[in-house]
């Protein structure tokens, strides 16, 4: 079942923050319990949890992780395409509980609510993380709603919204697109999702587990366990007759990285994300024609940059 645009008078609100937010640039806007709470209900609304599998096709942006760097969203937003003409893709870990949290989230679930066709948003492992445990999911909701009553019943409408997102996404039937990794050999059926193979297999589908990896920067390897993984995954994509996956599991210093012999690419959107380095940002765009561009980002507090990098992507 695929999700309709929010209709009358409410899309034409919900349109107006985002173009809002567009226009004040990263600052903090000052929510209201009301505001809060019926956006989140008509999210819930609309989204259907049973929808686990997203499938795609070009043209369409896909981010990596994001983490509350609401000021880097603007940037994609501006150097990418706006919201209401280019189709988006967001690998998950797109809140991490800091500040922004709120300024993130409601652009994407405006946008989300009013072109629900252009706009797919995964669960990542921090989005996992907040539901799974009793966390509470953003100290900005204690901060700016001092009602315990108040910032309790958002954070459990929050939670509720971030339970129903789908966990995949697949790009033109060739390419896997997660958070974290998926296998085929599965632990825990909480997590399972069964998945449409390629074309030569269109009939059939293959249950992955989905796996929520915790991790930053990515822990060195031997060869042999990379030749494993290698080989794991290169068996994996064969039998879906898939060509690669793309996450977002761990930050990449340089925004993206091909890795295990060029079937896996990992995409780090936001800047920044760690103390121990200053990575860049990076977003993958995907014409029509399956060509693909890596373009860099920002952000809006820093100088703009035109660099567009062409790498060849196999579909």
């Amino acid at each position: 079942m695929e999700s309709q645009p929010i209709g009358g008078n409410k899309r034409n609100f919900y349109e107006e923050v985002i173009k809002d937010h567009l226009q004040k640039g990263p600052v903090e806007h000052e929510y209201s319990f009301g505001f809060l709470s019926e956006l989140m209900e008509d999210a819930l609304d609309m989204i259907d949890g049973a929808c686990r599998v997203e499938y795609i096709s070009p043209p369409v942006n896909i981010c990596g992780d994001i983490r509350s760097r609401y000021g880097d969203l603007l940037d994609v937003f501006r150097n990418c395409g706006w919201p209401f003409d280019q189709k988006y893709v967001f690998l998950g870990n797109f809140i991490d509980g800091g500040k922004f949290s709120l300024e993130t989230l409601v652009m994407l679930v405006c946008c989300k609510m009013c072109y629900p066709q252009n706009f797919v948003i995964l669960r990542g492992f921090f989005e996992n993380e907040l539901v799974k445990t009793e966390r509470s999911f953003i100290g900005e909701l204690r901060v700016r709603f001092s009602d315990s009553n108040k910032w309790q019943a958002l954070n459990a409408t929050i939670k509720s919204y971030l339970k129903r997102l789908p966990v995949v996404a697949v790009l033109n039937r060739k390419i896997l697109c997660v958070n974290g990794m998926v296998t085929s050999n599965i632990k825990n059926e909480k997590n399972v999702v069964s998945v449409k193979n390629g074309n030569s297999f269109e009939n059939h589908n293959t249950r992955l587990e989905v796996m929520f990896v915790e991790t930053d920067l990515p822990s060195p390897i031997t060869p042999n366990k990379i030749d494993e993984e290698s080989k794991t995954l290169r068996d994996l994509l064969k039998s879906m007759d898939m060509s690669m996956m793309i996450n977002s599991d761990n930050v990449v210093k340089q925004g993206y990285q091909f890795t295990l012999c060029h079937q896996l690419l990992t995409i780090t959107t936001g800047t920044k994300l760690v103390k121990t380095h200053n990575n860049r940002g990076i977003v993958m765009m995907m014409d029509r024609h399956n060509k693909v561009h890596f373009k860099g980002i920002q952000g809006l507090d820093g100088e703009e940059r035109d660099d567009l990098i062409s790498v060849p992507l196999r579909c």
